[in-house]
């Protein structure tokens, strides 16, 4: 056996930094694997990025370019996002114009959306970044990966400054890929077996909302008040279990109860 004095001197500090990085990965993937609704899958996830400064997290499969706007809100899986930023991103269709979703589609690595090259080079790329640090996203971080049926996923994580340690990024990778099929997972299942009953006007207002209509359109649409449009579309969300009308709308359209 050789004399302790021979072994690195940094050896013991890095098997045991590296053992206390590989059982916080396995907490974490534990809180996921135990999560009931993908609301709370992104809660685990966003408790482990938040240490990094993340305040938000959005994650979903990339669609066609021939998607419309309910149906890009339908492939979205996990929406921490600010929920007015969302709105204007799918409203104006900054979808396929947004650097990040170009480099997702693209394969790329993991990247920092400081290392994104000049904006120029993407048609309307600085107003939409610009836009999205209105809204606390100023410095990001986005995973891309394939799912088994090779559909390719985006997962971003922002804050107004983030500081994630090289070291971290592969565990980080794990537990947002392993976030990401637990969401996928519980989606199916509730494709499959939640059975969720609106109101016909509860439905209406979805519908209306699923096209970009503010509470007061969709009021005049259906003939009734601005307050009463508003109620049937808090009490939809509690129905679906989500915070925000657009997260409202990916669900029902994902459960088939609006089309």
């Amino acid at each position: 056996m050789l004399p302790s004095r021979s072994r690195p001197a940094w050896s013991n500090g890095t098997t045991r930094n590296w053992r206390r990085t590989l059982d916080e990965t396995y907490a974490f993937m534990l809180d996921i694997q135990r999560s009931k609704t993908a609301k709370d899958v992104g809660a685990a996830l966003l408790s482990f990025a938040g240490r990094f400064g993340t305040t938000s997290i959005l994650a979903g499969i990339i669609p066609p370019p021939s998607a419309s706007r309910r149906e890009q809100l339908s492939h979205v899986l996990l929406d921490h996002w600010p929920a007015e930023w969302t709105d204007r991103y799918f409203s104006k269709g900054y979808l396929y114009r947004d650097p990040t979703i170009r480099l997702v589609a693209q394969g790329s690595q993991p990247f920092s959306w400081r290392e994104i090259g000049s904006l120029g080079d993407w048609p309307g790329g600085r107003r939409i970044m610009d836009e999205a640090a209105e809204f606390g996203l100023r410095e990001g971080l986005t995973f891309s990966f394939l799912t088994l049926e090779r559909q390719r996923v985006g997962l971003s994580i922002a804050g107004e400054r983030l500081e994630l340690p090289p070291g971290e990024q592969d565990a980080f990778l794990l537990i947002a890929a392993y976030a990401f099929g637990k969401a996928v997972i519980l989606a199916e299942e509730n494709g499959q077996t939640r059975r969720i009953g609106l109101s016909p006007r509860q439905n209406d207002v979805l519908q209306w909302a699923s096209l970009g209509l503010s509470v007061e359109a969709i009021a005049d649409r259906l003939g009734i008040s601005s307050h009463t449009a508003d109620s049937h579309l808090r009490a939809a969300r509690e129905r679906l279990g989500v915070q925000n009308t657009v997260h409202a709308v990916a669900e029902a359209f994902r459960l088939g109860l609006i089309a």
